[in-house]
């Protein structure tokens, strides 16, 4: 005779065949769908990201609210900027919102409709010593609304430039190095044109002739002056020994002739030196921001 099996161990077993099936589908990820209720976003930047890493924050006026998920590095030729996939904790949102209605977020802590196309995104910096950057979203309720366009999926978040970018763009490293070298070529141009023994020789002119006239003055017009005048006469002294001097300063071998060369000399390196800085800011314009050093590899 066949023996009947036991209902009660059926039961039993098919009840934690079943739990372990689906303590195991858990484990595995197979329902992360109906477990994992977070939003994700896409956004775009127009600008070096340069900072912005996998595990970096997402705040909204602040406050944390979520984390960079990943990177759609294929789109950057295409679409012309770097797209970034953020996800949003609901459990963070719940724990920071209040328990008020509000235009910002439903009941269940998503972003509304009408709240996305006002939200924008930015590029922040969390610290000026290591470059770190973090995702940053701004409920700007008197801006135009935006359409939500998808992407890979997503709704997209509009961007708009961080402050970073705000400043290097009105500095104008092109523009600026243009009028440097514009500068350093007229003075080189100048130090060129300098004739350094010509104004040693006018200098040496101008002394003799001078002398000439202290000579002709005190021969022919000193005598009744210095007569009646002491005063005169000590003056006429110092104004020849001035002469005396001014003639040994300018003469061609002397040491302040020489000190003139070696200053112009070095004004001239010194200025080129300056061409070379420019020429590599023209072709490098980040170069002051970012440093020389070679980037880190994003997760």
């Amino acid at each position: 005779m066949k023996r009947q099996g036991n209902p009660a161990v059926i039961g039993v077993f098919v009840v934690t065949s079943v739990a372990v099936l689906l303590g195991f589908t858990l484990f595995t990820g197979g329902l992360s769908g109906l477990r994992d209720e977070n939003e994700r976003f896409v956004l775009t930047f127009e600008e070096n990201i340069y900072g912005l890493y996998k595990g970096s924050k997402v705040t909204l006026g602040g406050v944390q609210i979520g984390r960079v998920e990943r990177f759609f590095i294929g789109q950057t030729e295409k679409e012309g900027g770097m797209q970034v996939l953020v996800e949003i904790d609901r459990d963070l949102v719940n724990a920071h919102k209040t328990s008020e209605v509000s235009s910002l977020f439903d009941e269940q802590g998503r972003f509304t409709n009408e709240a996305l196309q006002r939200i924008r995104g930015r590029l922040e910096t969390e610290s000026y010593v290591t470059g770190i950057l973090y995702v940053n979203l701004e409920y700007l309720p008197e801006v135009e609304p935006a359409e939500i366009q998808e992407v890979e999926g997503y709704s997209e978040i509009s961007t708009r430039v961080s402050e970073l970018k705000e400043f290097t763009d009105s500095l104008d490293p092109q523009h600026l190095g243009r009028k440097v070298n514009e500068l350093l070529e007229t003075a080189n141009k100048r130090l060129d044109e300098l004739d350094v023994e010509r104004i040693s020789n006018s200098f040496q002119d101008s002394s003799v002739a001078l002398q000439k006239f202290l000579d002709d003055f005190n021969t022919k017009i000193a005598p009744p002056i210095v007569a009646t005048s002491e005063e005169a006469r000590l003056a006429l002294v110092q104004m020849r020994e001035l002469s005396a001097v001014l003639k040994t300063m300018l003469d061609s071998d002397s040491e302040f002739s020489s000190g003139i060369s070696k200053i112009l000399y070095q004004i001239d390196k010194t200025m080129k030196s300056m061409q070379e800085l420019v020429d590599f800011i023209q072709r490098n314009p980040s170069s002051f921001l970012r440093g020389t050093g070679s980037p880190r590899r994003k997760e």
